[in-house]
């Protein structure tokens, strides 16, 4: 039992190695790794849930986040599933059924953790402006990939497209968290 912990440990843990490739695209030196994204979901979404009292299963909530972002492990892989991590543990049934609730989106915790993790994103690209990393033109070149999407005149900051862009997934809630971002 003990060697398939160790196991699935060790294969995900290269997570905490893995940067996330959209910063690198967007020239970010030294940007967050998956799993810096993965503890910042969670923590986000454990303030959340308290604060506005939604009294989601977090425990649902927290295995969705971080077995998502095993894909992120192969990259280049597009028939990988993160089912064949989890299924490096014995008793996996529960987590490949959260997995799959998440691939469904139809429950209120895929749902949360869908925006939860797209808000956390977010959040890092403030982070990154306010540091100086994220620059008006990175913003710029990153709006050509999504010329639909993003208005030109909305942007006000660099970080303001992708709070504009994520808008579109967004309930009332995390509408009103993206509003407060983007004054900060």
């Amino acid at each position: 039992m003990n060697k398939n912990i160790l196991d699935f440990y060790f294969k995900v843990i290269d997570l905490k190695e893995t940067k996330r490739t959209g910063w690198i695209d967007l020239g970010i030196d030294n940007p967050e790794s998956v799993m810096d994204h993965i503890g910042g979901t969670m923590l986000l979404a454990m303030a959340i849930n308290n604060e506005k009292e939604l009294n989601l299963d977090m425990n649902k909530v927290y295995e969705m986040i971080a077995i998502k972002e095993f894909k992120k492990m192969v990259p280049d892989n597009k028939e990988f599933s993160p089912v064949e991590f989890l299924n490096l543990l014995s008793n996996s049934d529960t987590l490949v059924d959260s997995y799959n609730e998440y691939l469904e989106g139809t429950s209120k915790e895929s749902k949360f953790v869908s925006m939860v993790s797209k808000l956390e994103s977010d959040m890092q690209a403030k982070v990154y402006e306010k540091e100086g990393l994220l620059t008006e033109e990175n913003a710029l070149e990153d709006i050509k990939n999504h010329p639909d999407d993003i208005s030109i005149k909305t942007v006000n900051k660099p970080s303001d497209a992708w709070l504009n862009y994520n808008r579109k997934f967004y309930d009332e809630l995390f509408t009103s968290l993206s509003l407060d971002i983007e004054e900060l």
